[in-house]
This record gives structure tokens, C-alpha cells and sequence, in this order.
């Protein structure tokens, strides 16, 4: 005798990162990892859920989740009591923002000017699973390599570290001109760094992109990071018809963010309408208001 079917709704599933799949009665389970920072415990109780309910395998999604597909209907109460007794995140689906993503950072990553990961996960409860017009994506990026492609999301931030030079120390050994022109030659600029007479560096800030190479090359630290703070992008995307982010400040500081994401939703709400992309709405305003709005 056949099982009788549960009855869901599929709505609120979507909601919470249960999304129907295309063969009848199966679904998928999204998971959100927030800044990607998975410990290894809860890492195993991913394999516990996808042997029990799915078919012993998950996929990666490309915003830092964990997908399980081929869950049963008649499976997904029994699931939903596990996830919560286990600590998995579930994800989000349908008009409503999604999990926020981070690069490695400082923590361990070389070019890191900011521990991201650890920004993620205080950012969660602001960025996530909140109601939009269509999906609101949210990224950040521990230095100008842009790993989390901030510029491609609806609103992103971008690690910016200006450095400061101790004459003192200097050997003029001009690696941190050598650099720079590097880096300001691919972004067709001029040096931000050039070495005078004496092979000192003089700094010309108008020039630099904030990326804090000339700190990581100079051999006797007369090189340092003043000061961190990000670049805000808002309007970003991919998809169907992708759009580079518009850039509206630097140097916004790490306690602003979460008035900034908050704010950003809010606009985000005011102009679109149902099923409009962020960036889609914002080609119909005027940008210096919507950055009085956000900022």
C-alpha cells in the first residue's frame, strides 16, 4: 500500500531553501554557508543528510552553499527537524535576498587587507532572507582581486587599505615603485608610487587603487596600511543581462556595512517593481540621490 503524500506548502518550502526539482515529488535542499566558513563538524552532518535523504551526494553551489537534491516529499518533515537539531543553514529561494559571500580575507589570504569571513557571518542575519522584488545578492571582497566579484552582485564591498610610507626605514630598494607601476600600468594609470633622486618613494594617492602591494613587497616594512575601509558597488549582476556594479564611495567603514545593506534592501524595495533586478531599477533614478539614500 502506498504511502500517503504530504501535504506542503510549496511556497513557504521556496522560502527556506526547498526548491522543487523537475522530476515529481523530489526537491532540492539549499544550505547557506555564510562568507563560505564551514567547520568540519558540521561538514560531516552534511554527509548524514544527503546518505539519509537524498543520494549520497551534494552539489557546491556558486554562492558558497551546499545543495542536497532527490528529497522526497514524504521526507521533508522528518528533514527539516534534523537541519535544526543540526545547525544547517538553510538557504533562500524566490523574491528574497541570498547568502551573503566572502573571499578568505586576511585570515589566511596574502592579499587580504580585512578578515571577511568573520564579517560574513556577523552579516548574516542583516543580508539574508530578507523580502525584495526579485533576489538581492551581497558579496565582499578582502582586497582588489575581487575573488567574491563584488562589482557582479546587487550591493558589494571591496577592501581598500592606504598606505603609508616611514622614510626612515626605507633602503631604496624601489620594489614598491616596481610594483605599483605594475598594477597602475594594468589599470591604465600612472604610478601611484615613483622613487625621487635620492631612491625614496614619493606617494601620489590621486593614482593608487588601494591594494596594499607596495606594504607586501618592502622587505623592511617602511611600508604600512593607514587605513582600511571598503568600496560600496550597488547594481551589480549576472545572469541573463549582466551588469558591472556602479561604484558610489570608498573608504566606507566596516561599521557602517550593515546600515549600508539595510538601507540598500530599502531602496531596493521603494524603486523596483515585482520581479525587477536592483540594478534594472536603479537605470531609471538618479544615482546621486539613491547614494544620499543608501550612504
Amino acid at each position: 500500500m502506498k504511502s500517503e503524500k504530504v501535504k506542503l506548502d510549496l511556497e513557504e518550502l521556496r522560502t527556506g531553501g526547498i526548491i522543487k526539482q523537475k522530476q515529481k515529488d523530489y526537491f532540492i535542499l539549499r544550505t547557506r554557508i555564510p562568507g563560505g566558513y564551514l567547520k568540519v563538524d558540521i561538514l560531516k552532518k552534511y554527509s548524514v543528510i544527503a546518505k539519509k535523504y537524498g543520494r549520497e551526494y551534494v552539489h557546491i553551489s556558486t554562492r558558497q552553499g551546499i545543495e542536497i537534491p532527490w528529497i522526497h516529499i514524504n521526507n521533508i518533515p522528518k528533514l527539516l527537524n534534523d537541519l535544526k537539531k543540526f545547525g544547517i543553514l538553510r538557504g533562500a529561494c524566490g523574491p528574497r535576498s541570498r547568502n551573503l559571500i566572502a573571499c578568505p580575507g586576511a585570515s589566511v589570504c596574502r592579499f587580504g587587507l580585512v578578515n571577511t569571513e568573520e564579517l560574513a557571518r556577523k552579516l548574516d542575519q542583516v543580508a539574508f532572507g530578507k523580502e525584495v522584488p526579485k533576489k538581492f545578492k551581497v558579496a565582499i571582497s578582502g582586497c582588489l582581486n575581487s575573488c567574491s566579484k563584488p562589482q557582479e552582485n546587487d550591493l558589494g564591498f571591496l577592501a581598500q587599505g592606504e598606505p603609508e610610507v616611514d622614510l626612515s626605514k626605507c633602503i631604496g630598494c624601489t620594489l614598491c615603485a616596481m610594483v605599483c607601476e605594475k598594477v597602475c600600468g594594468r589599470g591604465k594609470r600612472e604610478p601611484a608610487i615613483i622613487m625621487d633622486e635620492n631612491k625614496r618613494p614619493v606617494y601620489r594617492e590621486e593614482n593608487c587603487f588601494f591594494e596594499g602591494d607596495c606594504v607586501r613587497v618592502c622587505p623592511v616594512n617602511a611600508w604600512k596600511v593607514k587605513k582600511t575601509g571598503f568600496a560600496v558597488y550597488i547594481g551589480g549582476r549576472v545572469g541573463r543581462f549582466p551588469k558591472f556594479g556602479i561604484k558610489i564611495a570608498d573608504f566606507v567603514d566596516e561599521k557602517q556595512i550593515p546600515r549600508i545593506i539595510k538601507n540598500a534592501i530599502s531602496c531596493y524595495n521603494r524603486i523596483a517593481q515585482t520581479g525587477e533586478r536592483f540594478g534594472e531599477a536603479l537605470e531609471k533614478q538618479d544615482i546621486e540621490t539613491i547614494k544620499k539614500e543608501i550612504l
